[in-house]
């Protein structure tokens, strides 16, 4: 883990509304519609007064057992790791997706400025053909929290 404060590994988001920890799956930042009752707005809040989960569909839920033990034994050992970066850094890149630069700059300005600051590192490291040192790898992807993730899900959201 990093040497960032618990605020500066999860982010801002993370941090004022919570993380999901869905088990078999990536810890993931609480935004939208999976804040509690309390945190959302009375337009929002359902006549039964609860917020019901939509049932996964049954490929998917076979292919997310899957994922996490081979993410455990993949990450530590890739070069996105290598170079410092978070999941959500490798894995939604800007310039390969529209999506992900819509949804990037709902990020908090905090949040937004370490995944640029990671990128350039990322380059940086990738220049001098080295690598990231220790303390600044996210290599325990059990406790990396996907910060950018529930942005891009609510873009899909939208857009369906």
């Amino acid at each position: 883990m990093s040497a960032l404060t618990p605020v500066g590994a999860v982010g801002r988001t993370a941090a004022r509304f919570g993380v999901a920890r869905d088990p078999g799956n990536l810890p993931i930042a609480k935004i939208g519609s999976s804040l509690t009752v309390n945190m959302l707005p009375k337009s929002k809040i359902p006549r039964t007064g609860r917020i019901e989960p939509a049932p996964k569909n049954p490929v998917v839920a076979a292919v997310q057992t899957m994922r996490m033990p081979y993410a455990k034994i993949f990450w530590p050992n890739s070069n996105g790791c290598a170079s410092g970066l978070r999941f959500d850094d490798w894995f939604y890149q800007q310039n390969l997706s529209s999506e992900v630069a819509e949804a990037a700059p709902r990020l908090d300005d905090i949040e937004l400025q370490l995944r640029n600051f990671r990128s350039l590192r990322e380059s940086q490291h990738r220049i001098e053909r080295s690598v990231a040192p220790v303390e600044e790898r996210f290599s325990d992807i059990e406790n990396d929290v996907r910060y950018l993730h529930p942005w891009v899900q609510q873009w899909y959201q939208r857009r369906v």
